[in-house]
Formats: structure tokens, C-alpha cells, sequence
């Protein structure tokens, strides 16, 4: 339900935050699969702690004596701004003046207007989020393409990022054989005893069609039915081999010259654990207005109000958001070809 907020002077705002959050956001493979946590904050910089508590086992003392003590292991803080992505828009009356309505007889009809805009709206927030997430993911740093923030987690963590190279052109060589390092090196990494739900492989196009036309998978296969056989019964998104899904994601976005950029670089690939605690993490932080601060910030806002001269009507909406690693190095990266780097 909208909301009216009266600033005085008859000057009045539409809050129509409400109707935007109601749209579902199905934009994106990340965001379906649940990778990050959802935490609204009511500030406009988020700070948490890393540590590398240690869980160790405890020795056993007589009765009386001194108890063991816990250690807390290493504390370091980090703090970041959260960036700022607004975006607006407006409707005039040439927008509905003698317009035909889409797909009807009759003329435009002004909420028609406004619910196509706010649907476009939503859409560019759910891409701007998917966006920030992968940039996380595939670079780990901070999406702000304009600068207004500045953060890389592998470097402001001190962690080098693995990278694991599949030869997948060769038939001798066995993707399984770096496929259980990875998922060794990602359990051990976790740090906090927990085991994923499942760990899986976010796939540009070409990484997936070279491990799906590998030899050595497709020997695994040679001698299932042919009702049974998963190469046969296609796997142009998904396809589960060796204990982990690998799934194909053709995102992509426009950059600032209107080029197509991937989502996920070609010929690479991204390994990682599903349903562990506080890994992924999503801040979202109040809209910037004097009746919201210090209140948990949402999704996105959306804000409608009149010019006063009757000739348009103002829509502003924007996001406040920040996608954080709190352990980069259970994200592997894979490239397909050959390396040096393992």
C-alpha cells in the first residue's frame, strides 16, 4: 500500500517502496540459488569482525584442578561504506496523451504508465544486485563501477585466491582428479566445522560444454541405458558429476559504452559451498531520507511525487547495497586450459 509522507509547504511524497518489494526479484542464477544472506542494516557502513577461532580438542584434568581455557585465535575488524545506486525517472502527459495502451483499444491510462516503469525499475535493481553479487563471487571485489567505494576482500583479507586449471581438451586427463582437490580445499577452508549442503560450479558456456565433452566423462557414462544416461538426456544448464552440480550461467550486462560483458568470464568457472553460515553475506542500508535513518533498509525504494506546475510527475528510486566474502578463499576459480597455478 502506498504511503503518503508530508514534508511540509504541500509539498507530499508517494512512497511506493511497498509495491516495488512485492514484485518478485527472479532475476538471476545467484540470487535463485540462495547463495547469500539477506542482513538489512540501519547505517550506511556495515563493520564485522574476522577471526580465526581456534576449535581444538580438550584435555583431560583431574577434578579441582585449573580448567582449560578457550582462545579466541587472531580478531581483525573491517569496515565499508555501502554503495549508493539510485535511479530515476518520470512520467509526462505526453506519456499518456493520446496514447494507444498497449495491446488494447483504448488510450493510455496513467497507472499503466506507472506500473510499466516500476516493473522496469525493479528489474534494473535485481540486475544491478545479480551484477554486484557475481562481481563478488568472480573478482571478489566491492561493485561500485564509479569508484564510490574501493574494496577488494582478497587483499583486505590477506588471502590469495585458489586457482585450479582443467587441461579438458585432453583425453588423459580426468577432471575428477582436480574436481576432489577443489572440494577438499573448500571443507577445509569453511574453518567453522559446518558441511555444505552441496558445493557447485558456476559455469561460463564454454567451461561447460569442454568438461561436458570431455573423454574422460563421457567414458563414466559409456555404459548407462540410454534412458539413464544424463549426456544423452541433455545437460545444456545443469549437470552433476564426481559429488558436485555444475551449472551453465549466460548472465550478462550492458557496461558504460552499451558492450555485453559475461557475467561469468569465458572459458571459467566458480566453486563454491551451498548452506554455510555467514560466508555470503548481502547488506542493504536505509533509502536517503530524513524519515528513514536509522531504520532497516530494504531491498530498494521508490519514491513518486508531483513537480507542483502539474507537467510531470518525479519518480526516484534507488539501493543501497554491499555483497561481502567473509571467507574468499572457499571460492575457487577454474580455468579452463593450462597453468602453472594449482
Amino acid at each position: 500500500m502506498a504511503i503518503i509522507r508530508d514534508y511540509g509547504n504541500g509539498f507530499k511524497v508517494t512512497d511506493l517502496t511497498e509495491e516495488l518489494v512485492s514484485i518478485p526479484n527472479e532475476y538471476g542464477l545467484i540470487n535463485q540459488l540462495g547463495i547469500f544472506d539477506v542482513e538489512p542494516v540501519s547505517q550506511h557502513t556495515v563493520t564485522f569482525e574476522a577471526s580465526d577461532r581456534v576449535i581444538g580438542l580438550i584435555g583431560d584434568k583431574v577434578r579441582g584442578e585449573r580448567n582449560n581455557v578457550s582462545k579466541d585465535g587472531t580478531r581483525v575488524m573491517h569496515s565499508y561504506a555501502i554503495p549508493h545506486f539510485p535511479l530515476d525517472d518520470y512520467i509526462t502527459p505526453q506519456d499518456v496523451q493520446g496514447q494507444r495502451a498497449y495491446g488494447e483499444e483504448g488510450v493510455e491510462r496513467l497507472d499503466a504508465v506507472r506500473a510499466r516503469k516500476l516493473m522496469t525499475i525493479r528489474k534494473s535493481h535485481a540486475a544491478t544486485l545479480e551484477t554486484a553479487r557475481c562481481k563478488a563471487i568472480t573478482t571478489g571485489d566491492i561493485y561500485a563501477p564509479n569508484g564510490t567505494v574501493v574494496g577488494n576482500f582478497y587483499t583486505d583479507f590477506g588471502v590469495v585466491r585458489k586457482q585450479v586449471y582443467f587441461d579438458l581438451s585432453n583425453a588423459a586427463v580426468n577432471p575428477l582428479t582436480k574436481q576432489r582437490k577443489i572440494i577438499h580445499h573448500i571443507r577445509d577452508n569453511i574453518m567453522s566445522g559446518e558441511m555444505p549442503t552441496e558445493i557447485v560450479a558456476i559455469c561460463s558456456s564454454g567451461f561447460f560444454d569442454k568438461y561436458v565433452d570431455n573423454a574422460q566423462v563421457k567414458e563414466a557414462y559409456k555404459f548407462y541405458t540410454s534412458t539413464q544416461e544424463p549426456l544423452r538426456n541433455g545437460t545444456w544448464d545443469q549437470f552433476r558429476h564426481g559429488g558436485l552440480t555444475l551449472i551453465r550461467y549466460d548472465g550478462s550486462y550492458k557496461d558504460a559504452n552499451g558492450s555485453s560483458v559475461a557475467l561469468i568470464p569465458e572459458d571459467e568457472a566458480y566453486f563454491l559451498p551451498l548452506g554455510t553460515a555467514d560466508s555470503f553475506k548481502t547488506y542493504f542500508s536505509p533509502a536517503n531520507k530524513f524519515d528513514l535513518a536509522n531504520t532497516l533498509g530494504e531491498q530498494a525504494y521508490i519514491f513518486e511525487y508531483a513537480d507542483g506546475k502539474g507537467s510531470k510527475i518525479e519518480i526516484e528510486s534507488e539501493s543501497n547495497l554491499i555483497n561481502i566474502l567473509r571467507r574468499p578463499n572457499i571460492v575457487v576459480r577454474a580455468v579452463a586450459g593450462t597453468g602453472t597455478v594449482d
